[in-house]
């Protein structure tokens, strides 16, 4: 395979993958799917592509290597199937699924099928988060007990379209309680333990920026790890409030990180502390200082392309290392063992929010 031929579903996120994906020589987006043709037609008239289809089943039949899902959430797992089920590699937006039952179709799909699927959590590849999972791995943070990821970010205007119906953000993120979107959060925070949830503890204090909706203007979800570690999540996504979609931080026996508490603002940067660096137990450090030991130079020195790319450049690095992947036959880095563990919390949040926050078990998927 010399020129990977990518589909992608869905025109406005879709629209950020074709930009990225154009980037490589090695690629070419040829076929371009979205159920609203109004929206599929301003895509042809900006961005130059072969073929365009309003039905999913046309796009997979079309000769693509693989199809990138930017669809509505309840669409992936379903879609996702039916392109492993032809052989075709898929690259899904989180998260991988929205019920269990869905993610055991899933894995199933992923087994018997000879293509590859990775989730797209490009929070996994932001620079921060991939110098953080290093360091942990060189442990300079001694042994890490403690972690946090927070998703702060108010999307109301999101939630209806103009005409004033729900769209999937509000049926399937505000439409029920849990962590319903939690994966930006988890993904990281989980990477740098290298294991998985073992149990996870849910609770809200009920809705009262949009009283009717049903899930939590803010929701907690606390995850105990195999080996004991505890990592809280928050997920808030309608809370009158600045955005902060990328707060983090890590506690270790040798030292610790934070990322700031007001992104932007002077003075507010990624910093650590760490018992074999600090020069004094209160002597916080840029994190920054310490890219030339734990970054790869192209994290460091940014390639111009990745500039301009989403998520603090972290979407370039994702496409980059999947296309590589594929390519070279080689394991994509987010395989459907984390693309659920990734998710699996989340959609067992919901039943333990139902419970009070009583621990519920997480399913192991290597038992599956």
């Amino acid at each position: 395979m010399n020129r990977l031929k990518i589909g992608i579903v869905g025109t406005v996120r879709g629209a950020d993958f074709y930009e990225d994906f154009n980037l490589f020589n090695n690629v070419e987006v040829t076929a371009v799917m979205d159920t609203d043709k109004e929206a599929l037609e301003n895509f042809k008239n900006k961005y130059e592509v072969g073929k365009t289809f309003t039905n999913y089943e046309d796009l997979i039949d079309s000769n693509i290597d693989v199809v990138v899902l930017t669809s509505p959430i309840h669409f992936h797992a379903e879609q996702a199937i039916q392109a492993l089920d032809r052989n075709i590699h898929v690259l899904s937006e989180v998260t991988a699924a929205t019920t269990l039952e869905d993610c055991k179709l899933l894995f199933e799909a992923v087994k018997r099928s000879k293509a590859q699927y990775m989730m797209a959590e490009n929070y996994c590849y932001i620079r921060e988060n991939v110098a953080i999972h290093n360091m942990v791995s060189k442990g300079v943070f001694g042994k890490v007990y403690f972690a946090e990821g927070e998703y702060l970010h108010n999307v109301k205007y999101l939630h209806y379209d103009k005409a004033g119906n729900p769209t999937w953000r509000r049926r399937e993120t505000m439409g029920k309680r849990g962590c319903t979107y939690g994966t930006h959060s988890l993904g990281p925070a989980l990477s740098w333990f290298n294991e998985r949830v073992k149990y996870v503890n849910c609770l809200g204090p009920g809705s009262h920026t949009v009283p009717e909706y049903e899930n939590d203007d803010t929701t907690i979800m606390l995850c105990r790890t195999e080996s004991g570690a505890l990592i809280k999540i928050r997920l808030d996504m309608v809370s009158n409030r600045p955005h902060n979609m990328g707060y983090y931080s890590l506690q270790g026996t040798k030292g610790c990180y934070e990322s700031p508490r007001v992104p932007g603002e002077p003075g507010e940067q990624h910093r650590v502390w760490l018992q074999d660096y600090s020069r004094s137990s209160e002597e916080w450090i840029d994190l920054e200082d310490l890219y030339d030991e734990f970054l790869p130079k192209e994290y460091i020195n940014l390639p111009v392309e990745r500039k301009d790319s989403n998520h603090w450049g972290a979407d370039y690095f994702m496409i980059k290392d999947f296309i590589n992947c594929i390519l070279n036959d080689k394991p994509v880095r987010i395989d459907i063992y984390k693309a659920l563990e990734y998710t699996l919390p989340g959609i067992i949040s919901e039943k333990s929010i139902k419970l009070g926050g009583a621990p519920i078990e997480v399913p192991d998927i290597k038992q599956w």
